[in-house]
């Protein structure tokens, strides 16, 4: 290495809060061989090369790691940020009026002008590009099973 890339590989060292002879340091009870680094290092090395720009292999290189050990560091860390919460979903209330349904015999004639009556309720759920909506009298078993084929 010449003396330019010491100063960088220092920088970012120093930026990182660690050095690689604390991350190196043998722990009792591990594995000879395979170090198992603190969790703590494995992020900010991930984080680090989710960065526009950074190069994986270089920053694998700048800190003793292979870089392959480093993309899958990468590739979980990513995982984990865009994995799904299981917390609350934004609801929008569309009208809060409820609507008339008007019951009517099937040999019972309409006016011309008057529109067939609009269900009682609506539900529309959107994940992703796929949209499942379901009109009329909506129950809570009803929402049970599309709830739970969403899951399947």
């Amino acid at each position: 290495m010449t003396e330019t890339d010491n100063k960088v590989v220092s920088i970012i060292f120093d930026l990182m809060g660690t050095t690689l002879e604390q991350s190196a340091e043998k722990k009792p009870g591990t594995r000879a061989g395979r170090p198992n680094y603190p969790r703590e290092l494995r992020e900010r090395l991930a984080a680090a090369a989710c960065e526009p720009g950074v190069s994986v292999a270089k920053l694998a290189r700048e800190n003793g790691i292979n870089a392959n050990m480093l993309f899958t560091w990468r590739r979980r860390y990513l995982a984990e940020q865009q994995a799904p919460s299981a917390g609350l979903v934004p609801v929008v209330l569309l009208s809060d009026t409820p609507t008339e349904v008007v019951a009517s015999s099937p040999g019972e004639s309409r006016a011309p002008d008057m529109k067939p009556a609009s269900p009682v309720g609506t539900i529309e759920i959107r994940i992703g590009r796929a949209v499942v909506k379901v009109d009329g009298l909506v129950d809570a078993d009803m929402l049970r099973t599309v709830l739970g084929s969403l899951r399947s």
